[in-house]
């Protein structure tokens, strides 16, 4: 059973939360949205289990929730172009990583038992359905294999993010803690902005480059000063 919830919370589900998120919303948000909030999630869950809350992650709470909403309304045609539903994709997104992070670290998961429940256990429930339901695209997978820019996207964005990636974020959940874990990620807003800008020409607003500051400053409070988990 700890496999199956660990394989939900990072398999497959997470990935199209994620991935979609970008379809609509810029890369930046990506950064806010789905690394800036893992360690506000971290500290609501822990309230809702009954742990008190430092003054110091109330604080950082606030400032995160501040420099979210600056971003949420910074963009024009925010609502014509469907950016808001790309950020909630991203929300949920991480929603389903802390998850995933909070449960290696209660559970005490073994290395062996993370990379099965990643790799294994999610093969097992979902190839069947891509192969059978799917259009898999299988039957050009000679064709795949001749094209350069397929094989990058297999590594960048299948091997090296989903399987590298995550295990090394479940292996830092386990050593050092969620919120420790998330202090780590939150170099992701601002490092994501500064590639999407050299990488995507996306040039983030004055609000956009605020609101990525406050989120980082929100979170280091809340990690740092604030909740251990």
């Amino acid at each position: 059973m700890k496999s199956l919830a660990v394989a939900f919370f990072i398999g497959p589900v997470y990935a199209l939360l994620a991935f979609g998120g970008f379809l609509f919303s810029p890369a930046f948000h990506g950064g806010i949205f789905m690394n800036g909030f893992l360690p506000l999630i971290t500290v609501f869950l822990s309230f809702i289990l009954g742990k008190k809350i430092k003054l110091w992650s109330l604080i950082g709470v606030t400032i995160i929730l501040f420099g979210s909403i600056i971003i949420l309304f910074e963009a024009q045609g925010f609502h014509e172009n469907n950016i808001w539903f790309g950020d909630m994709l991203f929300f949920l997104a991480a929603i389903s990583l802390s998850f995933f992070m909070i449960l290696v670290k209660k559970w005490d998961l073994q290395y062996s038992q993370i990379l099965y429940s990643i790799c294994i256990v999610n093969a097992v429930l979902y190839l069947p359905v891509w192969f059978f339901f799917l259009p898999s695209g299988v039957e050009s997978i000679s064709v795949f294999l001749n094209d350069r820019i397929i094989i990058m996207n297999v590594l960048f964005q299948g091997f090296v993010p989903n399987l590298v990636g995550l295990f090394l974020t479940a292996y830092s959940a386990k050593m050092i803690g969620a919120s420790k874990a998330s202090a780590v990620l939150a170099g992701v807003p601002t490092t994501g902005a500064l590639l999407g800008y050299l990488l995507l020409s996306e040039v983030p607003t004055f609000l956009g480059w605020l609101s990525l500051l406050l989120v980082s400053i929100g979170i280091l409070m809340v990690v740092v000063k604030g909740h251990e988990s």
